[in-house]
């Protein structure tokens, strides 16, 4: 079987509460008969546009939809509730499967106090190096335990970490613990402009990230994930790092180096707490 996951991240950079990455996998062929059915929502939305005589949009933009702003700041609530009810048509007629990784950065803060001052160069670097090796480990347990001899391809949102992220994925593939390396052939970045998938990748992510944060900030399940889930299409597993996996990450790191690398020495966390 080959696969192909898109990866975007997702978290709130003025208050850094939660931080989120997540993959969504699937087959080359859905790939395909998903990016079509994306571009002609896409085109017949802009097309409404125009004939209303409002700005095209570039793109789905999770936040930015979500909370109205950008590009979309002059929709109606209605206008949004209709374009998330398009997407979920797409959604429903391709299987997709999606693996996410979200840390609490006030559990990080509060159990690893350390990280922030050693995080080498920064810790947002180190973040990004981090969560992409755990990333690919999560991917790994839920697909290549699954399928015979699966090859997996990964892109992932093109942005400012790019390096890091490609340092955290070549670091797990020389982890001599690490048995399922075969499995995976490419990890790349690629820019949304010119990769469709990475529009659904983004909406996904960001709907991951705000699962993570009813942590922070208690609340009902969003409808839109709700909705995503009830889907016979769509299923995933989403994971978060509690205080036991932080603590022993911790006792790991610390015994291992004074500073952070990104991402060299990080070990995966042996234990994951499942979001949903």
């Amino acid at each position: 079987m080959f696969f192909r996951g898109y990866i975007d991240e997702s978290y709130d950079p003025e208050y850094e509460n939660v931080f989120t990455l997540s993959c969504l996998l699937s087959t080359g062929k859905i790939w395909v008969d998903l990016s079509r059915a994306w571009k002609l929502m896409l085109d017949s939305w802009n097309r409404r546009l125009k004939k209303r005589g409002r700005p095209k949009i570039s793109r789905y933009h999770a936040a930015d939809c979500s909370n109205l702003k950008k590009e979309f700041k002059d929709w109606s609530t209605d206008e949004q509730q209709e374009f998330f009810a398009d997407i979920l048509k797409i959604f429903k007629k391709c299987q997709v499967d999606t693996v996410a990784l979200s840390i609490n950065l006030q559990d990080m803060d509060a159990y690893f106090p350390e990280a922030r001052k050693y995080a080498n160069p920064d810790f947002r670097t180190f973040l990004y190096g981090m969560t992409t090796r755990f990333l690919v480990g999560r991917i790994a347990d839920r697909f290549c335990t699954k399928y015979p001899n699966p090859r997996i391809g990964l892109v992932h949102d093109r942005n400012a970490y790019d390096a890091v992220m490609l340092d955290g994925f070549n670091q797990q593939m020389a982890d001599p613990a690490f048995e399922y390396k075969e499995c995976f052939t490419t990890f790349a970045p690629k820019g949304w402009e010119h990769c469709v998938p990475l529009q659904p990748a983004d909406l996904v992510a960001y709907e991951n990230f705000k699962d993570a944060m009813r942590k922070i900030n208690p609340r009902e399940r969003r409808i839109s994930l709700r909705m995503l889930v009830d889907l016979d299409a769509f299923s995933g597993r989403a994971q978060s790092m509690d205080q036991a996996a932080i603590l022993r990450f911790r006792e790991e790191m610390m015994a291992t180096a004074l500073s952070l690398p990104t991402p060299h020495l990080i070990k995966q966390p042996t234990a994951v707490r499942g979001l949903c």
